[in-house]
């Protein structure tokens, strides 16, 4: 099967470049880190020893500043490899917002080392137990006190929070939804993490904050601001999640097709049935056109363009294109696709995560089609 558009030389590099370290890193061990449910911390440390993840920083502060097409190459080819490239995601594109709207202190005293990898930067805290991603409901408080600003905050579904050094956090103020951004080694011991089991992505984590105050030196942005800058950053979060779920769908299918040419029951082999031959063809056509709007976006993020709806759009048609191929790589497994040695199962459960697109839709609505709001 294809590998998608490579649409420069840039891209082809990463490509060439990520071998050695997939190969080395292969499905295996993601299943063992995936049991274990621990931190993959050798991996994480080789992709930052390559550089990657200083891609979208600028060169004066150790980045690369190579755009987001190496990025969504990279997070592909580590899925299109049984990997999982959640940590690598987060790394490279929640700077991003420090990099858009920080001061230049704390740009100089942090992106050298998230581009190194030596600090990581990890975890947007917004989602809170009443309001969901709701941020007309945010319950979390800033309140101004003297030149600082003292915190209270609960917050739930929280990825990566118990691994991360960098958390970016979501509080409303008196001026509106502002941004603050938490050092864990100095304020840690002063927010409270309990772990969440979930299915996948089990590093997930609820936290409090009570009563934790801060210099002003915290705030990204200007007050009143956090939901804009917020948002900003997330366009490429949405391509970077696109691009993760295209490359676990071409993961699965290269896993389904080899298992069709090799299987055999009744006496012939399994890929000569249209059973499983159809919802794999199915499965590979919306891949391909998920991967035509994602590049489509790549090109609209590096051309300077507004890419907001498309964004949604491509994250969208990624995840239910994956879902899809899941369902058509359990059809041609069968039981073998609940076992873990086919890897079939755990991409089943790391892929719940994209297909929740609720807010996307409206924001496709609203601003894609101009349908009005409630």
């Amino acid at each position: 099967m294809s590998s998608g558009r490579a649409p420069d030389s840039a891209a082809d590099e990463v490509r060439a470049a990520l071998g050695p370290t997939l190969q080395r890193f292969g499905p295996d061990y993601w299943r063992e880190q995936d049991a274990a449910r621990t931190f993959p911390t050798a991996f994480f440390d080789a992709i930052g020893e390559a550089g990657y993840f200083g891609t979208f920083i600028p060169e004066a502060y150790g980045g690369a500043d190579a755009g987001a097409r190496v990025a969504s190459v990279l997070v592909e080819e580590i899925n299109r490899a049984g990997g999982d490239a959640a940590t690598v995601n987060a790394q490279m594109s929640i700077c991003r917002t420090l990099v858009l709207h920080g001061t230049e202190e704390q740009k100089k005293r942090y992106l050298p080392g998230v581009a190194s990898g030596d600090v990581r930067f990890l975890t947007v805290a917004a989602t809170e137990p009443d309001s969901g991603a709701n941020m007309d409901e945010l319950a979390s408080t800033a309140r101004r006190d003297g030149d600082g600003w003292v915190l209270n905050a609960n917050k739930v579904l929280i990825s990566l929070a118990e691994h991360t050094r960098l958390m970016i956090l979501l509080a409303r103020a008196e001026e509106g939804t502002t941004l603050f951004l938490l050092d864990l080694d100095e304020v840690g011991d002063q927010v409270e993490m309990h772990p969440i089991d979930l299915v996948a992505h089990r590093m997930t984590s609820s936290l409090f904050i009570d009563e934790l105050r801060v210099p002003d030196s915290r705030r990204i942005g200007p007050a009143g601001t956090g939901l804009a800058c917020l948002m900003r950053g997330f366009v490429i979060r949405r391509v970077l999640a696109a691009s993760e779920a295209i490359g676990n769908a071409r993961f699965l299918l290269d896993q389904s097709i080899e298992y069709a040419k090799t299987r055999k029951t009744f006496g012939q082999l399994i890929g000569v049935n249209q059973g499983i031959q159809y919802p794999l063809v199915q499965a590979y056509a919306r891949v391909e056109a998920a991967d035509m709007i994602r590049w489509d976006v790549l090109d609209r993020v590096d051309g300077g363009q507004d890419a907001v709806v498309r964004s949604a759009m491509a994250k969208v048609l990624a995840s239910e294109a994956a879902w899809e191929t899941t369902r058509a790589a359990l059809t041609t497994f069968g039981g073998w696709g609940l076992a873990s040695e086919y890897h079939v199962e755990r991409k089943l459960r790391e892929g719940t995560v994209y297909v929740f697109n609720n807010l996307l839709m409206n924001l496709i609505a609203d601003r894609g089609l101009g349908l009005p709001k409630k």
